[in-house]
């Protein structure tokens, strides 16, 4: 399984307000949608920030595919244009709280077991600096006791690590991620002012560094089309930014080895330690179904285990740090050239 869990640049959302109960969702296995309105912009490099949208905004994400995990990397870019107390993700196991992240009125990043950045504080890192961009990667071993720590790296660079501490205020084990999310501190969320992007989520034991996250369209015909396309050919169906649901789509009648894939533009000038698949996918009628998410590449794929659907969209994400067809890391030639798979299970 790929050590890259969830990644979001937010480029496949479109800009402009994007409001609580809306059916897009952003980038991430199973991800729920939004709680408050924010907005999307761009950014300088082309890419996108989630922002405010003039009140203070929140989302509540989580992911079914975190396995209780015990060791947490968790990065971020964010500009922080103001003082506040800032919840930037809560560590959840379902029911309770095990930790949580935040940025504190001074700017200060903590670690903390309670439900605030100025409770239960276990460990403090460096201060962000105001109106700077700004790459955090936070790791948080998790335990009771004295097993704990938590490790702060700022623009790549490692700044301070708190280590025999306890980092779990109560529950089990990890089952869910929540970003600027409080169920009844309604003062938390994203600030005015305030931008965050490439929000990653990695297993690996090994910092990763500042990193971005580059969405990629599907846009053109792959080996294979068969599943029956609402209108057009199968490709015009899954370009959109921001997904149109059942506007366009392509369908199976559910026969098992149906396959669509797709080639997109690619991208240069950067190293990749990972592809991710993304696919906004629904069941059309009761009982079992489920997709294969996977990458091609020169005769050779990789796709995920069975992706269980939902008569509701769901977006479904797989990531893939190897070429399928070199079995080592990915060039930007080879990403250029991939396909983007999805198959009836």
């Amino acid at each position: 399984m790929s050590d890259f869990i969830l990644a979001d640049g937010f480029g496949n959302l479109s800009d402009g307000t994007h409001t609580a109960g809306s059916t897009r969702e952003i980038l991430g296995d199973q991800w729920s949608a939004f709680s408050y309105d924010f907005s999307i912009e761009d950014r300088a490099d082309g890419r996108k920030w989630m922002t405010n949208n003039g009140s203070t905004s929140r989302l509540n994400l989580y992911t079914g595919t975190l396995g209780g995990l015990t060791t947490v990397r968790l990065c971020f870019r964010v500009i922080r244009s103001s003082s506040a107390d800032v919840k930037v993700a809560s560590l959840f196991d379902g029911s309770d709280n095990l930790g949580g992240i935040h940025i504190n009125a001074s700017g200060q990043l903590v670690y903390s077991t309670g439900d605030r950045p100025t409770s239960g504080v276990v460990a403090t890192g460096p201060t962000i600096p105001l109106n700077t961009e700004t790459f955090v990667e936070v790791v948080v071993v998790l335990a009771t006791g004295t097993g704990g720590s938590v490790a702060f790296y700022v623009n790549g660079a490692h700044s301070s690590t708190t280590s025999s501490i306890d980092t779990i205020d109560s529950g089990t084990s990890l089952t869910a991620i929540r970003f600027f999310y409080h169920a009844s501190l309604h003062t938390y969320g994203i600030p005015n002012g305030w931008k965050f992007s490439d929000i990653v989520l990695h297993s690996g034991s090994s910092p990763i560094g500042d990193l971005g996250v580059f969405y990629v369209e599907s846009d053109t015909a792959g080996t294979d089309s068969d599943f029956t396309p609402s209108a057009g050919n199968n490709e015009n169906n899954v370009d959109e930014i921001g997904p149109d649901e059942d506007t366009t789509y392509n369908e199976s009648d559910g026969t098992s080895g149906h396959r669509d894939s797709f080639t997109g533009d690619g991208i240069s000038n950067v190293d990749v330690l990972s592809v991710g698949t993304l696919v906004r996918a629904r069941k059309t009628s009761t009982g079992v179904a489920s997709l294969l998410v996977g990458a091609l590449h020169s005769g050779s794929e990789d796709q995920s285990a069975a992706k269980a659907l939902s008569e509701d969209y769901l977006t479904l994400i797989e990531f893939f740090d190897d070429c399928p067809s070199t079995s080592s890391s990915w060039t930007t030639a080879q990403v250029s050239a991939a396909e983007a798979s999805y198959e009836v299970d």
